[in-house]
Order: structure tokens, then sequence, then C-alpha cells
């Protein structure tokens, strides 16, 4: 059988410039005119002429999880003889997310140049952690998405507006559709036939970083005119931002024959992943079915050479949106921070880097000023001063601007020592002229500042101070506030993760 996209086969005899050269031959490059031979394979034969530069899909997968959040102690040391953190709560977890989407997307040689673009006619998820039911949907204007290469690989990216984690959690899935067709192998296979598949390419196909132990086997099992009916089995060490996860996986898929594409797939995924920095354990079983058919076009009329002009700016895959719907205030900020609480006057951010700890951010509702009221450097200076006095620490610079958000910004940067190690802590003032005001203060220590960057710039840039509501509704408050309770403990469905 050569029913496929070819993926690296096992055996080495493909290179990958060949892999990639094969993708680039087209829907169906992969697939042989000919039929069935005698001997229950795919007979050899010319190939088809379509294109795989542009190729669309019509998408749909349902994905149903259930399982436990394993969750540690806040600030408790790791107590393991393996010095990974204690479980020290486990709570339930049950979802159930509904992706609908047409795709086009370019696959050239280079996979730097990979690009795609997706417009969601449905995706919306129901997570139960723990008695807590959140629900999440894509926004209207947030339908149509792009897929660009970044030094983290793919990344999906909004093209009105950034979108939100939770969204962009979403819409990512539980599979790459992208990668599906790896699943194929490019040579001449018969029935009970197995084939292995490259590691790269699984790691992509369920999000991974990599996948350090195991493979993933397909069988081809049975055959008829208009499909090849696979099988697949593995067990898998692999690891998501560093954390190591455990997976074993075994399925079902569909291979159209004509066009050389996975039709339907049906995985069941067994996943244990260990307790991170940026977000708890689980151990969950979920169940996966796609289906996907080739579309003439995309139904929202554009193609992805109209919409490369929209694409955000260099960071702008990067950043996601962040906001307080208790607190009044939203920015955009990069994908490694992560919102550990958020209870309208006080929330905190800390941003992850490889497993670890880089930063973290401390904000502070204030009371309001009279409009038109104004905290001056020299008193914002005047406080900070006092508690540099009582700590041991020393200011080392203040300065006052506008944002770009026509917000006026204090800075004052203090240094110092705890616990023997020299820690900076970066606070900031920001008001506007409605007398709306908060603090941020950003802490890190001094041997990570060249990683942290200006973080701190582009939280603060962005940082909008949204209108109090005229009038709260306790009801809703009391609603948001539980959800954001548990939010720290939402899982991805398996084999997900925020790249």
């Amino acid at each position: 059988m050569h029913p496929s996209r070819g993926n690296k086969f096992e055996s080495g005899r493909l290179g990958r410039r060949d892999w990639l050269r094969g993708l680039v031959g087209g829907v169906g490059g992969w697939m042989v005119v000919g039929g069935v031979g005698f001997d229950g394979g795919i007979a050899s034969g010319e190939e088809l002429g379509a294109s795989a530069e542009s190729l669309k899909f019509r998408v749909r997968s349902v994905v149903d999880l259930s399982g436990e959040v394993h969750l540690s102690a806040q600030n408790a040391a790791s107590t393991r003889k393996d010095g990974k953190p204690e479980i020290a709560r486990r709570a339930a977890v049950r979802s159930v997310s509904t992706l609908d989407y047409d795709e086009q997307y370019e696959i050239k040689e280079s996979e730097s140049e990979w690009l795609g673009y997706q417009y969601f006619h449905e995706a919306t998820s129901e997570i139960t952690v723990d008695r807590h039911e959140t629900r999440t949907a894509l926004r209207d204007n947030s339908r149509e998405l792009v897929r660009l290469s970044t030094a983290s690989g793919l990344t999906v990216a909004g093209l009105s507006s950034p979108l939100f984690s939770a969204e962009r959690e979403l819409v990512q899935g539980s599979i790459d559709s992208m990668y599906l067709d790896g699943l194929l192998t490019d040579r001449e296979v018969a029935i009970s036939d197995k084939w292995m598949v490259d590691r790269a390419v699984v790691a992509k196909l369920f999000h991974l970083d990599a996948v350090l132990e195991g493979d993933l086997t397909v069988c081809l099992v049975d055959l008829d005119e208009q499909r090849a009916h696979l099988e697949m089995k593995g067990e898998l060490q692999a690891s998501v931002r560093d954390v190591p996860t455990r997976m074993q996986v075994e399925g079902k898929g569909l291979m159209d024959r004509a066009g050389g594409y996975v039709s339907w797939l049906a995985v069941q995924v067994l996943e244990t992943r260990d307790i991170g920095e940026a977000e708890p354990g689980f151990e969950v079983t979920a169940q996966i079915r796609v289906l996907r058919a080739p579309i003439e076009s995309m139904t929202s009329g554009r193609e992805l050479k109209d919409v490369l002009g929209e694409v955000p700016a260099l960071r702008g895959p990067e950043l996601l949106q962040y906001q307080s719907d208790l607190g009044y205030y939203r920015f955009l900020a990069d994908r490694r921070w992560s919102t550990y609480r958020d209870n309208g006057e006080e929330a905190t951010l800390r941003y992850i880097l490889n497993n670890r700890r880089v930063a973290q951010c401390n904000i502070t509702n204030l009371v309001d000023f009279q409009p038109g009221e104004q905290l001056t450097l020299e008193g914002f200076q005047g406080d900070l001063s006092r508690l540099a006095a009582k700590t041991g620490r020393e200011i080392l610079e203040a300065t006052e601007r506008l944002s770009r958000t026509s917000h006026r910004v204090l800075r004052i940067t203090l240094g110092g020592q705890a616990d023997g190690v020299a820690i900076r802590w970066v606070h900031y003032h920001v008001s506007n002229d409605e007398g709306r005001r908060l603090t941020l203060v950003f802490i890190t220590d001094e041997a990570s500042l060249e990683v942290f960057g200006e973080q701190d710039d582009q939280i603060v840039e962005t940082l909008e101070l949204l209108a109090w509501p005229t009038k709260l509704d306790k009801d809703v408050l009391e609603k948001t506030a539980a959800e954001s309770a548990v939010e720290s403990a939402s899982v991805p469905a398996a084999g997900k993760t925020n790249r």
C-alpha cells in the first residue's frame, strides 16, 4: 500500500527532506492510481496531480474527558523522593468540547514557513472541576484565526483581536488536524502490515514538546475500494513545557483512498501528567473523535493569501488578552503568564518558562481618586522609600510617563536581598483621568532579568482601566468569583498544551 502523505518511516529509508518533498506533492500525491491488488495491497501507478501547497478541509472534533486533577499545596516545598510536588488535593474533572471549522494550510519544505487559516463555525467547551462548571465559547469576532510559525512552533492567533487564554486552549484542541496525515506511511503495505509514526510528528499531533520514549504504531487492518481501515496503538513518555507526561493511545482511523487523507479518527488517550509550575497535574481519559473532508472554498469567502496582510505584528501571535472580570482591567501579555488568583481587589500572575517561575506580578486595585486627581511621583516614591527603609531595599530608579493607552504610569525600581538572593522589585502606579488606579509589582531575581526582558513593559503599556459598572450584580460577582477560584485547576484535554 502507498496510502498516504509521507512521514519519516522508522526504518530510516525515507529522510526528512524526502518526507517534506512528499508533503509538497499534493492531496493524493501520497496516493497512487491503480486500485486493490490481488494480494490485498494497493497497486502502484500514476501519481495524482493535486497540489498540496494549499489544502482545504472541514474538520469537526468532539473530546469527552473525565478523570481527576492533581493540585499541589500553595508555596509548599516538594516532599517526594524524586523532587516532584506532593499531591495535596485531588478534584474530579469532566469536560466536553466541540470544534467545527474550515481549515486551509500551506505545507512547505521548511516547517518554519508553514501557514494556516481557520474559520470556526463552532468552538465550545463545558468543564466541571470539583462541581464548579465553566463554559467557554469562542467570541464571534474571533472566528477567523491564523496559524503562524514562531520560535516555539506553530502558534494560533486571532485576526481581529487577541485571543483570551481560555479561547486559545479551546481552539487548539486535543489533536492538531494539520498533522493528521502524518499517521500514514509512504511505503507500499498490505493488510496486517504495521509502521511506526515519526516521534516528531506524534509530538506535533498531540501538542507535545517531544516524545522521549515509546512509539505510536499504525496497522492496516482492512481495505476496500474507497477506504483503508487503520488501527493505532502506543505508549509514550513525553514532555509538555518541560513537565513529564505519560500517554497510552489506542484508536482507529479511516483513510480516503481517492484523496489520500485521514477522513475519520477515533482515539482513546489515557494521560497522567505531573504537577507543573504553571498548571496542575492530572490523570484523565479522553475520547477523541474527528471527522474531516476536503472543501472547495472557505465559508468566510476568503483565502489564506487574502488574510496574510492582516497577520498580527511580529510578537502578536505570542500575546494573549488577559481581562479581570472582577477587577475591571485588561492587558496584552505573553502567553506564558498564568493567573493564579483574581478576586477583583487583588490578583497574582506568574511568568513560567521551561517549568520554572521566572517572575511574579501582584496587581492591587486601589480606592478611586476624584476625577482629575493624580498621585505625584514624589508621593509614590515617598511611600516606597519608607518600605525600602524597613526592608533593607534600595531605590534604583524612578520615572513617569504616559502609556500607549493614555494612562499615567509611575515606575519605581527597588533592589535588595531575600534569603541571600538578589531580587528586583519593579513597582507601578497606573491611573486615568477618571480616578481609576491600581498598582502592579513585578518580582524577579537578578539572574533572571535578561530572560524576563520587558515583560512588565508589555503589560503596563497595554493595560486598560475599565469603567466600573453603575450597579454591581451580587449573584454575577459570586458566580465569577467561584469560577476564578477553580480556573487554575482547569485541565486541557489530553495531549493539549499552551504552546
